[in-house]
C-alpha cells in the first residue's frame, strides 16, 4: 500500500478543525515541524501533515503517522486541505516563486509542477511579449528598476504565471498577455505566499490596506 492510500476518504472540514483544536491543546502526536509549507488558520500556522494525520484519526479511530502518507505539492494531503477551504502558505526558507526556478536545478518532490511552470514561463518569446505589453514595471506595486538603479536595472523584472497549475498540461499554449504579468521579486514572493497564489488585485488590496 502506498503512503497516500492510507489517507481515508470522507475527511470533512469538521475533522480538520478538530485536528487543529487538538494541536492547539497539545494532544500528543508523532509529527514534527513542517519543512516547506504550513496550513494557515485564524492567523496561526500548522504542519499540514499533522493536521491531516490527526483528522484521519477521527475516521480511523487512531491518527495516521508521518510515514503513512506523503505531504507536499500535488499530494492527497494537500488536496484534502485545499478542497475544504484551508489556505496553504510557503515557509520563508522555500523558493517563494517556483516559476522562476533555474532550468539546471533538480527537484525530487513536486518536480512535475515546477518543471511545467518553468517551461512555459521561461519561453523567451512569451516572456518578451509579456514585458513588451506590460512594461518592465511591477504590475502590483509599480516598482521600476531602471528608475531606481539606473542602467543596471534596465529590463529587469520577474514574470508571474497567473494560470493555476491544474490548468497547465502538455498541450497548453501560454498567452503572454492573459497568463503572465511582470512583477518585482518582492511582489512575486508575496503572490506565492499562498496556495493558490494571491491574484494581482488581492495583493494590491493588501498593500493599500497597510499604507
Amino acid at each position: 500500500m502506498s503512503k497516500a492510500d492510507k489517507i481515508p476518504d470522507g475527511i470533512t472540514q469538521e475533522h480538520l478543525l478538530a485536528a487543529i483544536a487538538d494541536l492547539n491543546s497539545g494532544v500528543p502526536h508523532r509529527f514534527g515541524e513542517s519543512t516547506g509549507y504550513d496550513v494557515l488558520h485564524e492567523g496561526r500556522r500548522y504542519p499540514p501533515k499533522a493536521v491531516v494525520g490527526l483528522a484521519a484519526g477521527k475516521i480511523l479511530g487512531e491518527p495516521l503517522g508521518p510515514y503513512d502518507f506523503r505531504g507536499g505539492l500535488g499530494t492527497k494531503c494537500f488536496a484534502v486541505l485545499e478542497n475544504h477551504g484551508f489556505t496553504i502558505v510557503s515557509k520563508g526558507d522555500t523558493n517563494p516563486f517556483p516559476d522562476e526556478v533555474d532550468e539546471r536545478d533538480i527537484y525530487t518532490e513536486g518536480a512535475i509542477q515546477k518543471v511545467a511552470v518553468n517551461r512555459y514561463e521561461r519561453d523567451p518569446k512569451a516572456r518578451d511579449d509579456c514585458i513588451s505589453h506590460y512594461g518592465a514595471q511591477c504590475q502590483v506595486c509599480g516598482f521600476d528598476f531602471i528608475r531606481v538603479y539606473g542602467a543596471i536595472g534596465k529590463g529587469f523584472i520577474h514574470v508571474h504565471h497567473i494560470v493555476p497549475l491544474s490548468e497547465i498540461g502538455s498541450q497548453y499554449v501560454v498567452d503572454p498577455i492573459k497568463d503572465l504579468r511582470a512583477v518585482c521579486p518582492n511582489c512575486h514572493a508575496m503572490l506565492h505566499k499562498r496556495r493558490p497564489p494571491y491574484s494581482i488585485e488581492e495583493l494590491q488590496g493588501i498593500i493599500e490596506n497597510h499604507r
